[in-house]
């Protein structure tokens, strides 16, 4: 299940995170700014997590690291994150991470273990489906410019990636104007928002991300 994002600067110092990592780690953002991921990383699991994140180049990424987070008390809670690197502008070298709670079942795997992603899964099938039938139709009667958007957005956030909204455009096909336009449809549904820390980002809210995940997992069990 996805939890959030966390930007930290490029030696690994947070910066900022949404609100729902926040109530995952039991930690305000105004106590972790400035302090590096390994401080709040457990000792068995910081090794392994540091050499994964000095491998990881501008541009480069995502890396998926499954390793166990430290609350105060001593308590730690197990995190699969997707850690990014970027690679242009002012945010160049910074650390972009997509946190998730894995799947109790999984864990028995160990910290190198790989979470299952079956909605990820059926999102690359379904964006695949719609690409056929957008071939086929052709543009001008191809009318799922909005479900087309946001699988990408989910699949991006799956994946670890930041998308923006030329990223967008690119990828669902869309012109430039008319993606913005949309995502603006979309954001005023409350179904993405955009993300004035990371350069223009563009993320799913809570209510899309149960939106989107409903839909797909319908498509599975038809399927």
């Amino acid at each position: 299940m996805l939890v959030g994002h966390s930007v930290s600067d490029p030696n690994g110092l947070l910066l900022t995170m949404d609100p729902s990592v926040e109530s995952l780690l039991h930690r305000p953002l105004s106590e972790l700014a400035g302090k590096s991921y390994a401080e709040i990383t457990h000792p068995d699991d910081r090794a392994r997590n540091i050499d994964q994140i000095r491998a990881l180049a501008p541009n480069d990424g995502p890396v998926q690291i499954r390793k166990r987070y430290l609350r105060p008390g001593g308590t730690t809670v197990w995190v699969d994150i997707h850690v990014s690197r970027l690679g242009r502008g002012l945010d160049h070298g910074r650390l972009v991470g997509t946190l998730y709670l894995p799947d109790p079942k999984t864990l028995a795997a160990g910290p190198e273990g790989v979470l299952p992603e079956r909605l990820w899964s059926v999102a690359v099938q379904v964006e695949a489906l719609l690409r056929r039938r957008r071939e086929q139709l052709g543009d001008d009667l191809f009318g799922d410019h909005a479900w087309i958007i946001l699988l990408q957005i989910y699949l991006a956030e799956a994946e670890g990636r930041v998308v923006d909204v030329e990223a967008i455009s690119a990828l669902s096909q869309i012109a430039p104007a008319r993606t913005r336009r949309w995502i603006d449809a979309l954001a005023e549904k409350t179904f993405v928002e955009r993300l004035d820390w990371s350069g223009g980002a563009i993320q799913l809210t809570a209510q899309g991300l149960a939106r989107t995940e409903t839909l797909l997992g319908a498509h599975a069990d038809f399927h």
